[in-house]
């Protein structure tokens, strides 16, 4: 099993226990140049929940201030969690009692940043944009040689937008604020703008099954923790940040340890559910959202059919309730690539009642709800229940959401077209958010069964279900910025349906 980093047991102790989570800073109880309303408010208050800000003067930022050399090198340091202890470092003119010398040695013996031919370091020389853009390219791993790279590559990652008319100005000084901007913009990419998606890999938590691990909204324990995790939790992994990794995790994003996750799945008896310790903060745009998060904060309640002592259907070697568990926990990693909370009626071989079903659903503050069955009887093809009176007053959402639904699984494996169809379900019928029950295909018919079972007909099968939310969310609903995440999936928004 593949693990990434190491931690001593002293820091797991402190990560996976430590349950009292710290107050968020806030920028203007620190500085009283930095009222709320001012541009770099958001990120400087970000930064000041860490050590990450360098400052002379403990009631002013100085946010117009030119950035110097040193002050960089510790922010950067601070943010990839180089030690800041003192020491003798190589330069003339940076003693080991100078504040940064610490961050300045560690920065230049990796490679961040660059002293002088004659030995020195000039701390309080100025840096221009230019110069900023090649630091943040180093520590962050980008890994642009030349500043007009360096320049292009952090407005393609959203970190800046330049001064105007395609000029990065990497000739103008840095400005304190400025530099809070595209610091906090690098570390967390929820603060970026205009990003194009961010790449991610699935990843699962590595703990022991008697401990947790915190995540948390920064790449240090001084940030708030916001969910605790579980072994074998599955997560969508983006960069590193130091030792520490962001991620989205039950719908959130934030960071982790990377000691604690592996690209392998742990051996677990049963993966438990995220537990809740505080509100992920609000927070501009989304990585894979252009223009503002519209689907943060959506639930989809996914409901494998059966299970436990209800088998459902059983013909040619398969049985119904090993099929909709299969299928439906395949959405997970397809999910995680949007800004979509997911939760699942059952994880395992386990039989929720119908009523049970319902309340898990409207418990978990649902948006939408998907159960998923294999049909019987004989027949052949793919069809889609929604239902139009009983107690669900989404009459209109649910069709349309089925209609999305069973375009998506044509496509997906082409069996019949046997329709939309209004039938009283318990779970549509009792359900207080838009509600559909797929029928995948019929278990009993040889051709039918032979997309069943197979693995990748189930994995395509799981993405059209993600794709038809997404189709609903685009048309339905009309989030247009939900265009931006059909690309991960070599798709596109679906034509208007409903």
């Amino acid at each position: 099993m593949k693990k990434i980093g190491l931690l001593s047991a002293g820091s797991l102790l402190l990560l996976s226990l430590l349950s009292i989570p710290p107050q968020e800073a806030d920028a203007s109880s620190y500085f009283t140049d930095i009222p709320t309303h001012h541009r770099a408010y958001e990120e400087i208050t970000y930064l000041s929940q860490s050590n990450i800000l360098s400052n002379e003067n403990s009631t002013k930022f100085g946010p117009d201030e030119p950035m110097t050399r040193a002050h960089a090198a510790s922010m950067i340091g601070e943010a990839v969690q180089l030690s800041g202890k003192q020491i003798e470092t190589r330069f003339t003119d940076v003693p080991s009692s100078h504040p940064a010398s610490g961050y300045i040695e560690n920065s230049v013996s990796r490679g961040i940043i660059k002293g002088y031919s004659d030995r020195t370091f000039r701390p309080d020389k100025t840096l221009n944009r230019g110069e900023m853009a090649v630091l943040i390219s180093r520590a962050f791993g980008y890994n642009s040689n030349t500043t007009t790279a360096a320049a292009n590559e952090l407005i393609s990652k959203g970190i800046s937008k330049g001064v105007g008319k395609g000029n990065f100005g990497t000739a103008q000084l840095m400005k304190r604020g400025d530099f809070a901007i595209f610091l906090t913009r690098a570390i967390n990419a929820q603060y970026r703008e205009g990003a194009a998606p961010l790449q991610s890999s699935q990843m699962y938590v590595n703990v022991s099954e008697n401990d947790s691990l915190n995540f948390r909204t920064g790449p240090t324990t001084d940030y708030l923790a916001i969910k605790k995790l579980f072994k074998g939790y599955p997560v969508e992994a983006y960069y590193k940040v130091g030792d520490w990794v962001y991620m989205k995790a039950d719908g959130a994003y934030g960071f982790v340890h990377t000691a604690y996750i592996s690209s392998s799945k742990p051996s677990v008896s049963s993966v438990k559910d995220p537990i809740d310790l505080a509100p992920p903060p609000v927070i501009g745009g989304s990585p894979g959202i252009s223009g503002g998060g519209s689907l943060v904060g959506q639930t989809i309640i996914i409901d494998p059919g059966h299970g436990g002592t209800d088998g459902g259907s059983a013909a040619l070697g398969l049985v119904e309730k090993e099929i909709t568990l299969n299928v439906s926990m395949r959405t997970q990693k397809y999910f995680d690539k949007t800004p979509l909370a997911v939760r699942y009626t059952r994880t395992s071989d386990t039989y929720p009642s119908l009523p049970g079903r319902v309340n898990f659903a409207k418990q978990q503050k649902g948006n939408l709800f998907v159960s998923v069955h294999a049909n019987a009887g004989g027949g052949t093809g793919t069809e889609t229940y929604y239902y139009a009176a009983g107690n669900n007053p989404k009459e209109k959402e649910s069709k349309a959401l089925a209609t999305y639904m069973q375009k998506r699984m044509l496509q997906a494996w082409g069996l019949k077209d046997r329709g939309v169809k209004n039938k009283s379900l318990h779970v549509t019928r009792e359900n207080s958010m838009p509600a559909v029950l797929l029928e995948l295909g019929f278990i009993d018919t040889a051709k039918d069964n032979s997309y069943l079972k197979s693995p990748t007909y189930r994995e395509a099968m799981a993405k059209a279900i993600v794709l038809g939310t997404l189709d609903y969310y685009y048309n339905y609903e009309g989030l247009k910025d939900v265009a931006g995440l059909y690309s991960q999936f070599g798709s596109s928004p679906s034509p208007r349906y409903h």
